[in-house]
C-alpha cells in the first residue's frame, strides 16, 4: 500500500490536467455552451479556470503543496457543479444528475487532500510539509 498516495494522486489529478488543457483548445465551445448566459466574459472565465485546475491538478500530482491544490480543486468544482449541472439535475436528467454528483465527489475529494495533504512519495514529504 506504499504506493497508494501516489495512485491516488494521479488518478485524481488526470481529470483536472487533461480537460483543463481542453479549457485552452476549446474556449470558444466551452464559453457558449457552458458559462451561464449571465455570466460576464465567458471566454475569459473558461481561460482563467483553466488556468485554476491545470494548476491544482498539477499540485496535487506532484505533491507540492498539494493542500492549497485540493482546496482550489474543490472550490472550483463545487460552484461548478450547481452554475452548469444543477438545474438538470433538480429536473432529474441523467446526464445531468451524473456530471453534479460527479463534481460533488469530486469536490469532496480535494477537500480530503485539503484536509490530510498528499502523503508520501511526493515534494511535499521531501520538504517536511
Amino acid at each position: 500500500m506504499k504506493y497508494a498516495p501516489l495512485a491516488g494522486r494521479v488518478l485524481f489529478s488526470a481529470v483536472f490536467i487533461m480537460f483543463g488543457l481542453g479549457h485552452f483548445t476549446q474556449t470558444a465551445m466551452m464559453a457558449e455552451n457552458l458559462v451561464p448566459s449571465w455570466v460576464p466574459m465567458p471566454s475569459l472565465v473558461v481561460i482563467l479556470t483553466g488556468v485554476v485546475i491545470v494548476a491544482g491538478g498539477l499540485m496535487v500530482l506532484l505533491g507540492y503543496r498539494a493542500k492549497l491544490g485540493g482546496l482550489m480543486l474543490a472550490a472550483f468544482l463545487i460552484p461548478t457543479a450547481f452554475l452548469v449541472h444543477y438545474s438538470g439535475f433538480a429536473s432529474g436528467d441523467q446526464v445531468s444528475t451524473g456530471m453534479f454528483m460527479k463534481d460533488m465527489a469530486l469536490a469532496g475529494a480535494g477537500l480530503l487532500i485539503y484536509h490530510f495533504g498528499s502523503g508520501p512519495m511526493s515534494l511535499d514529504d521531501r520538504a517536511g510539509g
